[in-house]
């Protein structure tokens, strides 16, 4: 029991996390004497979130531990950390609301398949255009913790558009994938 406590442990640490980044990140943006700490709080923050998410899985793949809880779970605490960050991005005008929507209808309409699918019997694991879309994530979410800390020019604000559309492109993607296989898989179980 231990084991399975242990990486669903390190998935449940960032339904606190996330809302812990998003109250440091208020503070950085709204209290100037807290900027410098804040910022720093923030790349822990994301440090701790973002590893938490390697390593859940990579210790549930080696305790043997994987499970359909954890499947659900572990995606879940991942939109609920990626949809903190580019809210809080959104609120500092570093990342535009097209990008947010994008997100939010892709991840809204990911948790409605793993649902619909988990009816059936059937627990959605991550797909590799999934976990690509992740890694874009993660990113974009680092690039724009960098604009909060060291401004935007022209340059820095191109450079953003192109990688969160990039991103966005991903995230369609990963949609379209999980789409597909989720109208595979109702066809074969009609």
């Amino acid at each position: 029991m231990a084991r399975v406590g242990l990486a669903n442990m390190l998935t449940s640490s960032r339904f606190v996390l996330a809302p812990l980044f998003a109250v440091v990140f208020a503070l950085t943006t709204r209290v100037d004497e807290f900027r410098t700490t804040g910022i720093v709080l923030l790349w822990v923050l994301f440090a701790l979130i973002e590893l938490s998410d390697v390593f859940d899985g990579a210790i549930a793949r080696r305790q043997g531990t994987v499970s359909d809880v954890g499947k659900i779970l572990d995606p879940f605490a991942d939109v609920v950390a990626k949809v903190t960050y580019f809210t809080c991005l959104l609120t500092a005008e570093i990342v535009p609301l097209w990008f947010l929507l994008i997100v939010l209808y892709r991840e809204f309409g990911i948790i409605l398949i793993r649902m619909m699918l988990y009816r059936e019997g059937i627990a959605l694991g991550a797909r590799v255009a999934g976990k690509l879309k992740t890694w874009f994530y993660g990113i974009s979410a680092a690039a724009g913790i960098l604009v909060l800390g060291v401004g935007i020019s022209p340059a820095v604000a191109t450079g953003m558009t192109a990688l969160l559309a990039v991103t966005a492109a991903a995230s369609i993607g990963s949609f379209l994938q999980y789409l597909v296989l989720f109208l595979r898989r109702r066809k074969a179980l009609s």
